[in-house]
């Protein structure tokens, strides 16, 4: 049996080593050699690898201890060393000075998550130095003295916030002849410009202002912009080199630049994981972990539950639980008890929103009726009525539908330009359907119509549109509507 695909992220490269992250641990291997052999063993998320100019150590963001951290683990075997200690959200590694302090960002003791500076952070431990680059989110020196900077980059990167334009781009910054003094690099290009890197000469970087992310090289001089890569569906991510040769990841794969010349194309990283994959390792989930929508029957014997997108029936005294529908690559939800022999819920098995009904005591296996595909749009409430022959449906688009269990006739009784109906609600009798209409935010009122006879449904406006009203109820003899009302104004005096 072939093992599953990884998904590999955050590489870095010195000479012939290269380190990435994947099953939430540092792996270490060889350009040369597809065989790669597990660092850490800590199973939880790591980000933003280094390794160091020598190669005899990875620098890492962490979150071992619960915050993000820089970790630093070596080579040679043995566990790896916490070296900040800042409990800082903003905390991440973002390259090396020399071979024995780690370079690292954090907003710690600032006023804003944006105000990033950088530390010089001994390897082997110790207080850290503040750097003078002002807030500050990449780092690229180059060997002649050079320096690039990046600013405004997010934690995520570019592609988290795709074809963003906004004043919080990410940009850089360059001191070209290494006099401390820096401009604003390739302000021309109207995108994200993050992660950069020198490679022979040349400043590398990655951007997505010819619509998705790909590698990108220009001269000092911000001349002789070169495309590198040709990534239509997925950004380029996270590029580090080394001084000659550079990395990178797309969509869980590895890519090797070696060449910045014009005509030369990134080559795909083979990588085989040595070890144990325990990231991907079948284990029993407790089910009360992932419980979802319950709906007791009217007996209050059994329910009906959602459990990761599976409908299950559950006795409440014994009896064995069983799925109704759901699970695999379709995920059921919202389970309402119709009567006292079926459930009803939303599946999304054809793509779109439907209403699957199943009987709860079926002598053999029987497929769900499905009503409703391609008429319904996202359901977001589903109600039942307790004589089990109505459901009501609020939908995305702010309708309000009514769909008849055996027929499956669906029948619009209201709509909303401002936003989505909340609080469906039948009358104990079934023939009334009650629910929250919206108006202009914050205004919502109470409105029911009479569902339960055929013919025209009128809609009955129960508050007027001055207040918050929402979760309608009928009381049990069904002669009163309760709800909830955000109608009591208390002013606060403020500096306006």
């Amino acid at each position: 049996m072939n093992a599953p695909r990884p998904f590999l992220r955050f590489p870095t490269i010195a000479g012939e080593l290269l380190a990435f992250a994947c099953d939430d641990d540092v792996w270490i291997g060889s350009i040369a050699s597809p065989t790669a052999r597990r660092l850490s063993a800590d199973r939880e998320p790591v980000s933003n690898l280094r390794l160091a100019p020598s190669g005899h150590a990875v620098a890492y963001t962490g979150r071992r201890d619960g915050a993000p951290e820089a970790y630093v683990v070596d080579l040679d075997g043995g566990p790896a060393r916490r070296i900040t200690y800042w409990g800082d959200q903003f905390t991440r590694v973002i390259g090396w000075r020399g071979d024995d302090e780690v370079v690292v960002i954090s907003a710690v003791g600032e006023p804003f998550r944006s105000r990033t500076w950088a530390y010089g952070v001994p390897a082997g431990g110790g207080p850290g130095e503040r750097l003078g680059y002002g807030p500050i989110t990449g780092f690229a020196p180059s060997p002649s003295g050079a320096l690039v900077i990046g600013a405004d980059q997010s934690p995520s990167r570019g592609a988290s916030w795709k074809r963003y334009r906004g004043g919080t781009a990410a940009k850089l910054w360059i001191d070209a002849s290494g006099s401390g003094t820096f401009e604003r690099f390739l302000r021309e290009l109207d995108g994200q410009l993050e992660d950069p890197c020198w490679i022979g000469g040349r400043v590398v970087f990655v951007s997505d202002h010819e619509g998705v992310g790909n590698l990108y090289s220009v001269l000092p001089d911000g001349s002789d912009l070169r495309r590198h890569s040709d990534h239509s569906d997925f950004y380029a991510r996270a590029a580090h080199g080394d001084g000659s040769r550079l990395v990178y990841q797309c969509a869980g794969d590895l890519y090797l630049v070696e060449d910045l010349a014009p005509d030369a194309a990134p080559r795909r990283i083979e990588v085989e994981l040595g070890g144990a994959r325990s990231g991907t390792t079948p284990f029993p989930i407790r089910a009360a972990e992932h419980l979802g929508d319950v709906a007791p029957d009217r007996a209050g014997r059994a329910s009906a539950l959602e459990v990761r997108g599976s409908i299950v029936w559950l006795t409440h005294r014994d009896g064995p639980a069983r799925v109704l529908g759901g699970g695999g690559s379709v995920r059921a939800r919202l389970p309402r008890v119709l009567g006292p022999d079926r459930v009803a819920w939303v599946s999304d098995a054809e793509g779109e929103d439907a209403i699957e009904i199943a009987a709860v005591f079926a002598s053999g296996p029987e497929a769900p009726r499905r009503i409703g595909a391609s008429a319904l749009g996202r359901v977001l409430e589903l109600a039942a009525s307790p004589d089990g022959t109505l459901l009501g449906v609020a939908t995305h688009d702010g309708r309000v539908l009514v769909v008849e269990v055996d027929s499956g006739a669906i029948a619009q009784v209201d709509r909303s330009e401002d936003d989505n109906a909340s609080g469906l609600s039948f009358s104990p009798d079934s023939r009334w359907l009650a629910w929250s209409h919206a108006g202009p935010e914050p205004l919502r009122q109470i409105r029911m119509a009479r569902v339960g006879d055929e013919g025209e449904r009128e809609v009955l406006e129960v508050t007027p549109m001055r207040f918050n009203d929402h979760d309608p109820v009928f009381t049990l003899d069904g002669r009163y509507l309760a709800f909830l009302s955000a109608r009591t104004f208390d002013p606060v005096y403020d500096s306006h």
